[in-house]
């Protein structure tokens, strides 16, 4: 079952058989529903984790209780990677946003050793992280930058999927803004011809235009 689903993943496309079945060996699956939490910001990480089906939110905690959002993750894609390679504990809480979610759970400590052995896989790590870098640098943006309209466009632009599945208030959580906030903008994205008033599909030439001014 395992194996099936890792031959499905591009991550994994250019990988053996016999590669594939190597971390099938060491992994398990596990299943979590809406707001269970997969790891909790301070825990030490015993696995790497890999999302197969749903979505992630990523979120820190403040003095005063408030959650600070990181980031959203959908499928497929590492979590927290770097904690679990650099065994440190986990910056930041992963909760499940999506009715049911699906994640592989692959052993730190052997995993490690198959990367030590196999450029493939480091390589696919190593972009992962990257990645995340740029995330990082996207939300020191928002929060310090950009505008409010600013804030909705560039999110818009990197995840159009989520007009589609996510709900105003968590993308406004996601965004540190009001929700009456978010939806004044929607609006007016939507009066601009920007955002379609059904289907909510994005037109991409109207929407760079905003962010080029």
């Amino acid at each position: 079952m395992i194996l099936s689903k890792l031959r499905q993943l591009k991550l994994f496309q250019k990988l053996s058989d016999r590669e594939l079945a190597s971390v099938a060996k060491i992994s398990s699956l596990k299943t979590l529903f809406k707001e269970n939490i997969l790891f909790y910001e301070g825990e030490s990480p015993r696995y790497f984790y890999l999302l197969l089906q749903g979505h992630l939110k990523i979120y820190k905690t403040d003095l005063k209780n408030n959650e600070i959002v990181i980031h959203y993750f959908t499928k497929p894609a590492f979590i927290a990677e770097m904690a679990s390679f650099e065994n440190i504990n986990f910056p930041a809480t992963a909760m499940a946003m999506s009715e049911e979610l699906e994640v592989l759970l692959i052993d730190k400590e052997k995993f490690l050793d198959l990367l030590q052995t196999d450029a493939t896989f480091s390589l696919h790590l190593l972009k992962s992280i990257s990645m995340k870098v740029k995330q990082l640098e996207l939300v020191i943006d928002r929060n310090m930058i950009y505008d409010a309209m600013t804030k909705v466009c560039s999110f818009i632009d990197e995840n159009p999927q989520y007009l589609q599945t996510a709900k105003n208030k968590e993308i406004a959580s996601f965004l540190n803004m009001a929700p009456e906030t978010l939806s004044r903008i929607l609006s007016k994205l939507r009066k601009l011809e920007i955002i379609d008033k059904e289907k909510n599909i994005v037109d991409e030439v109207k929407l760079q235009a905003i962010l080029e001014l």
